[in-house]
């Protein structure tokens, strides 16, 4: 298990010891082993002012530089300390930086845990008051001496995370490869948080039928309680900052089987399994995410698969119908949020992946799927904590799956105008649209396939 492999490694030459009180004030340590002529500490830009008190305890100078301080003649084994009040960063109801969700606190760690410029992973043991609970996307360690302990791992500056704090219930969910580590906010019962956990067990068998085991070892989830529109389950965001993490507004009102026929978990679970491809890498990513929030739910024995192919149909049918033919996928992906071009990013990068599922199978016969090159990937290079370009990310995948279909296949789809064509796709796979429905051609080229791309794992 990675956690007994974790409490077992060397401690982390950053350590930081957290104290949080009632009055929702964090008191923060942080020491460095290693000494340095010149030692600088970082935040996100503007977050130097959330900091109070600071000083280093050994006393030496400490200087305002851009965005954090530089520390001169740094000693090994000195300490930074100071207080930062998390209640005023959750009050500013403000993306990325903090917002109250009931009594609870949603914080950035990165408006007020100074970083170094080590880049390498830190350690940290957080006391907190009796009742309190607290989420972070770090990962967890063997409590100690009535602390809790983490390991925080180092990721890019500018990748998003957040930590909650407050007297929310917390559950884990421990599946094959990892655990889900699930904060229920918002005022969420003990009950509620229970039903939460049984959604998430759900939720994570769609996961487990691409992969066999959760694709890395700790997820944070935070499921915050929102009165949603139109369904059971509201807005849903992953990220990565500090640690994987995913984010989901739910209504915790609504019975669980509610919960399981929405889509939005499925699909956020699903971007756990690729790295973190940047803006240019949005279609890739989300068609990823939408290709499979349909066909893993089919895999794991939540929709029949003639349900996965008609939602799979619909879904192309709107990105068909957005606006933005006249502009490469690569464009429009670069513009979506402007555009609100969503259905054309979201689906047109679902294509791709439906079209290149299709040939790995039909090339291997049978052998390879999106599935295997995705968990051979998992296997080498998931977890390292860094970004890669679409490019990059696709050329592994060929060189893990021994093709070329992934980079070939992406240039075209990145350079196309309009929609793909899907009609031969179709007519290979015997799908077939007649009278606003589907029907299936059995008798097709590639009956075989479409079968096998929807098919429950056989024990």
């Amino acid at each position: 298990m990675v956690l007994l492999a974790l409490s077992a490694a060397p401690a982390a030459a950053v350590r930081y010891e957290l104290d949080y009180a009632a009055d929702e004030r964090m008191r923060v340590r942080v020491c460095v082993d290693e000494a340095a002529p010149l030692r600088r500490f970082r935040l996100d830009p503007g977050a130097a002012a959330n900091l109070d008190d600071l000083a280093r305890e050994r006393g030496g100078t400490l200087a305002r530089r851009g965005r954090g301080f530089d520390a001169a003649d740094w000693k090994a084994g000195e300490c930074l300390a100071y207080t930062v009040s998390l209640g005023a960063l959750a009050d500013r109801q403000a993306r990325d930086v903090g917002a109250r969700v009931g009594g609870d606190l949603v914080v950035s760690p990165m408006q007020w845990l100074v970083a170094t410029d080590a880049g390498a992973p830190a350690d940290a043991t957080l006391r907190l008051p009796g009742g309190y609970a607290f989420s972070t996307p770090w990962t967890r360690l063997p409590d100690r001496e009535g602390l809790r302990r983490y390991r925080i791992p180092a990721t890019p500056d500018d990748w998003a995370g957040m930590v909650a704090v407050g007297r929310f219930p917390e559950r884990d969910v421990t599946v094959p490869g990892g655990v889900l580590r699930i904060a229920a906010l918002g005022g969420m019962s003990g009950d509620e948080a229970d039903k939460m956990a049984q959604w998430m067990r759900t939720v994570v068998r769609g996961a487990l039928a691409a992969y066999g085991r959760l694709p890395l070892d700790e997820i944070q989830v935070k499921l915050i309680a929102s009165k949603t529109r139109g369904g059971a389950v509201g807005f849903g965001q992953s990220t990565r900052g500090q640690g994987q993490a995913l984010t989901i507004y739910v209504d915790p009102k609504r019975p669980v089987e509610e919960l399981v026929a929405d889509w939005t978990a499925i699909h956020e679970m699903s971007h756990v399994a690729h790295p973190y491809l940047g803006e240019s890498g949005a279609w890739l990513a989300e068609g990823l995410a939408s290709y499979w929030q349909n066909v893993l739910r089919a895999r794991a024995g939540q929709l029949t698969s003639d349900q996965a192919w008609r939602l799979l149909d619909a879904g192309f049918g709107r990105g068909m119908k957005a606006r933005g033919a006249d502009m490469t996928l690569h464009d429009i992906t670069a513009d979506m949020h402007a555009r609100g071009a969503y259905m054309r990013v979201y689906w047109a990068g679902a294509a791709y992946w439906l079209g290149v599922d299709v040939e790995l199978r039909r090339a291997s016969r049978g052998k390879l799927g999106v599935d295997v090159a995705l968990s051979r990937f998992q296997q080498c290079c998931l977890a390292r904590m860094r970004a890669w370009e679409p490019e990059a990310f696709v050329a592994k995948l060929d060189e893990l799956a021994g093709t070329d279909v992934f980079a070939r296949r992406w240039r075209e789809a990145d350079a196309r105008k309009g929609f793909p064509d899907l009609a031969p796709l179709y007519a290979a796979l015997g799908i077939v649209r007649e009278a606003g429905a589907l029907r299936y051609d059995d008798g097709a080229p590639d009956a075989a396939i479409r079968e096998a791309i929807m098919r429950p794992p056989r024990d």
